[in-house]
């Protein structure tokens, strides 16, 4: 980029941390009506670690040209990270690990995760639920055993550092596990219903009824799941 200020542009969404999305998203759910070059100067400021008086002096050419480097970054994938590092304020370093077998969740950690999943401000917290320090790690063996869960006082504030890749991939991850093993639930049951009970006409019509009504939740799930997985950077893709 050509210009007279020096810009600090992120290489790529890992560059980002999870701290500095959620200060932009709160933002961008603050002025939805705004005109998008406030949220450009907006995702300048924060992400670049620019002034607001800098952005003013970049050239235009570089300011696109910045804002489809963004455009990049949010289109790449987020896969799972099951394990990474990270140093809190003090420089202490903590390995976390995602939990190991979200099928043996305890009851505390499904209702804090309920609790702080559809809130961006408290993807931080969602993130101390579902990575926790690494305890015991097996040499040339994937297992590892994790900290037992004791709530996200401790940890969440820490999360705010953490890559942005890492925590967007983990979110979805636990989401499309989540839709797989409520459909197949809540299908199981009715089915299981169906065969083992004689239903009179009216209760069938009504079983029938409420199998349409589960499938159509399932449809606004990955509605909401496809949200989820598009960033809110739209106006920066490339025609």
């Amino acid at each position: 980029l050509i210009m007279d200020i020096d810009i600090e542009v992120p290489n790529d969404i890992n560059s980002i941390t999870l701290g500095d999305y959620q200060r932009y998203m709160k933002i961008v759910q603050a002025n939805e009506d705004a005109e998008g070059e406030f949220l450009d100067i907006k995702l300048l400021e924060i992400f670049c670690n620019l002034p607001y008086v800098d952005i003013h002096k970049m050239p235009i050419a570089s300011f696109e040209e910045v804002l489809m480097h963004f455009s990049d970054i949010f289109s790449a994938k987020t896969p799972l990270v099951r394990r990474f590092s990270l140093k809190d304020s003090e420089e202490k370093e903590y390995e976390f690990g995602f939990i190991p077998n979200l099928g043996e969740m305890t009851t505390g950690e499904y209702i804090d995760l309920n609790n702080y999943f559809e809130d961006i401000d408290n993807l931080h917290k969602v993130m101390a639920v579902l990575f926790r320090p690494v305890h015991k790690s097996w040499k040339g063996k994937e297992a590892y055993r994790i900290a037992e869960y004791q709530g996200t006082t401790e940890m969440a504030e820490i999360m705010k550092s953490m890559p942005l890749g890492i925590a967007l991939g983990a979110r979805v991850f636990f989401y499309r596990l989540g839709m797989k093993l409520s459909k197949h639930t809540l299908t199981y049951s009715l089915k299981h219903l169906s065969e083992t009970t004689t239903l009179s006409e009216e209760e069938k019509q009504t079983l029938l009824k409420n199998t349409d009504g589960i499938n159509n939740f399932m449809l606004l799930q990955e509605e909401m799941l496809s949200k989820l997985t598009q960033q809110p950077f739209s106006q920066y893709t490339k025609p």
